[in-house]
């Protein structure tokens, strides 16, 4: 990822895909009884991860089209080339998953597949009203790249008639609004709608604006990003079930934060400001190159994580340190054939008369 309005490598926001990703696969393991820090479970966290998705994808989209210059807000060829690549971005994959599922359930040759898939369950998979396991979030971020247009317009329409606070003042309306229509306590487990994880992505767009305004920071102003960064980090680990039921006395609850959208929004946003905008030392941790690299993959690990830990701990019977060493490996090989054969030769795909835009972050969403 390059960051045009600055002209600097911003590699960390691969490592923060990759922090989510990271997030996602630990606690599916831990959930599988395959803990990877010992005496500390980290089952329950999950969703988080994907909310940091969620904030990353409105960020790197909305940072993109707000950089577009005035004249590519006119052309049709430059919505044609974003709405295919949020096509290619997502449905490709998907589809190779959705139909790889459906044939493995009609054939029933692999009972331990985690994405049991009749054809009504396809052709609702297939237009986006239904999400089995960690599919439930492809329907929701395919849905806000339909709004997101509006949403960049509105912010940037927002800020040059108010400056930044009333681009604040929209989005938090916009957010609150949202939570109203759509009540966090009353949304599903793996809810497919967009309305209840809509505060996430304005986060995530306003956040982008704030980016693409803050041209410069100055010392004080990057350690002002380096405490908010740190304070945010500090924040998640709070809300780990385990650690906030050590930290309450109360009972562990695995689902502890998982409609806590408002919370994400706020907390995600400010690290990723944190990370583009603070000291070089916030930064470092998350351009590690391994970090990185799980970023760039982390659609692919993802969406085959399941199948390689329902292999793991099923058929193979794995337990333990060997089963953790397995899935490793697994996933990584899978997620990495998964990118190289399909994800990665449709990233430079364009619309034929369309310019040459701005890199994006490869990995979900991006």
């Amino acid at each position: 990822m390059t960051d045009s309005n600055r002209g600097e490598p911003l590699p960390a926001l691969d490592g923060l895909r990759g922090l989510a990703v990271g997030i996602v696969l630990l606690s599916h393991l831990a959930n599988a009884g395959l803990p990877v820090l010992p005496g500390l479970s980290l089952s329950g966290i999950g969703k988080s991860g994907v909310y940091l998705f969620f904030v990353l994808s409105a960020f790197l989209l909305t940072r993109l089209l707000l950089q577009w210059p005035a004249a590519n807000w006119r052309r049709g060829a430059s919505w044609a080339d974003y709405a295919l690549r949020r096509v290619l971005r997502i449905w490709p994959l998907y589809l190779v998953v959705l139909l790889a599922s459906a044939v493995i359930s009609a054939t029933a040759v692999v009972p331990w597949w985690p994405y049991p898939m009749d054809a009504v369950a396809l052709l609702r998979h297939l237009t986006l009203q239904e999400g089995t396991s960690v599919l439930w979030s492809i329907p929701v971020e395919f849905h806000y790249y339909l709004c997101l247009p509006l949403v960049a317009w509105a912010l940037a329409a927002a800020q040059r008639a108010g400056g930044l606070l009333l681009a604040s003042a929209l989005a938090t309306s916009a957010g609150v609004a949202a939570m109203i229509l759509w009540p966090p306590a009353a949304s599903l487990v793996n809810d497919v709608r967009l309305g209840p994880y809509l505060v996430l992505f304005f986060a995530g767009g306003l956040a982008a604006l704030f980016s693409v305004r803050q041209a410069t920071s100055t010392p004080r102003a990057k350690r002002a990003f380096g405490w908010l960064g740190l304070l945010a980090l500090l924040a998640f680990v709070a809300t780990v079930p385990a650690v906030a039921a050590v930290i309450s006395g109360g009972a562990f609850q695995a689902d502890l934060n998982h409609r806590w959208f408002a919370f994400f929004a706020v907390a995600w946003s400010a690290l990723l400001l944190a990370v583009v905008h603070g000291p070089a030392r916030l930064r470092r941790p998350f351009e590690w190159r391994p970090l990185r690299w799980l970023g760039w993959v982390s659609f692919s690990a993802y969406l085959w994580h399941m199948p390689v830990l329902a292999a793991v701990t099923g058929p193979m019977g794995l337990a333990g340190a060997p089963a953790l060493a397995v899935f490793a490996v697994l996933t990584v090989l899978v997620s990495w054939a998964s990118w190289r054969l399909v994800e990665r030769p449709l990233q430079r795909v364009r619309w034929p008369r369309q310019r040459p835009a701005a890199p994006e972050v490869a990995g979900k969403g991006a």
